[in-house]
């Protein structure tokens, strides 16, 4: 015999699973894979934060965090390269 809680029925309970696993399965999906690594050394060329060598130090949906000098600096994954 199956045994329902008092909270929801359970249509409601497999529906929000449903629905919980497919808003994730989306997220992952629209965010863009960084092609860098934590730790990776890479050039980041912006016109606002200006050019800097450094190490991939986090990431954080399209923004990646190098540091440089002591700093983070945040740079569009887009705008950085490895060096040459």
């Amino acid at each position: 015999m199956t045994q329902f809680t008092a909270e929801a029925p359970a249509t409601s309970i497999r529906a929000g699973r449903l629905s919980g696993f497919l808003s994730k399965t989306l997220s992952r999906a629209r965010t863009a894979a960084i092609p860098y690594k934590i730790g990776d050394a890479v050039v980041g060329d912006d016109p606002f934060n200006g050019r800097r060598e450094g190490i991939v130090e986090l990431r954080n949906g399209n923004s990646v965090g190098l540091r440089s000098s002591g700093r983070v600096y945040f740079y569009d994954y887009r705008q950085l390269r490895r060096p040459e």
